[in-house]
């Protein structure tokens, strides 16, 4: 009974630690094709995830603008995030072959609602994040409503979230003239 006391305890303290250890960070993503991300802090466990896949290698082409809530696991360095937004992704067949006339065929770009469920961790100046996407879009009319994209994420942290206790220390050792 103690142990699971002490074990609820532990786990109900570091849910109440801040969600991120960063304000701004920038990098690449692998999924469905090679882009980039950027996530900023917008709020004390909540970011906006911005993600571009031009398309280069696979020919599928992804914008994604998603606003994530975060929640530490162990500490704020390792946290998993859920959230929501926007997406709009196209596709462009590299080989150019002929269309077949009897065969049922996907729009070439469509948009729609993005969730995101993911977890990262930061070490240091850098932050791997992990994260599926599944897509819903509405409008066309095709055979297919929900469409899903993964990818992996490595991404440098610019601004560092200044934590509390470096906070604590500078207002106690603060010059008095100074504010």
């Amino acid at each position: 009974m103690n142990r699971l006391f002490l074990s609820f305890l532990a786990l109900m303290t570091f849910i109440t630690l801040n969600g991120q250890k960063y304000n701004t960070t920038g990098g690449i993503r692998v999924g469905d094709d090679f882009g980039i991300s950027a996530v900023q802090r917008i709020a004390d466990k909540s970011t906006i995830d911005l993600t571009y896949q031009p398309g280069t290698f696979a020919g599928n082409k992804l914008l994604l603008l998603t606003a994530n809530q975060h929640y530490p696991l162990i500490t704020k360095r390792f946290n998993f995030f859920i959230g929501g937004g926007y997406y709009y992704k196209s596709h462009e067949n590299l080989l150019q072959t002929q269309p077949q006339t009897d065969v049922v065929t996907q729009p070439d770009a469509f948009s729609g609602i993005a969730f995101n469920l993911g977890a990262e961790v930061t070490l240091g100046k850098l932050t791997i994040a992990a994260d599926y996407v599944p897509l819903v879009h509405f409008g066309q009319n095709t055979y297919r409503r929900f469409y899903s994209t993964s990818g992996l994420s490595m991404r440098y942290v610019f601004v560092e979230r200044e934590s509390k206790t470096k906070k604590f220390f500078k207002n106690i050792f603060k010059k008095k003239g100074k504010k």
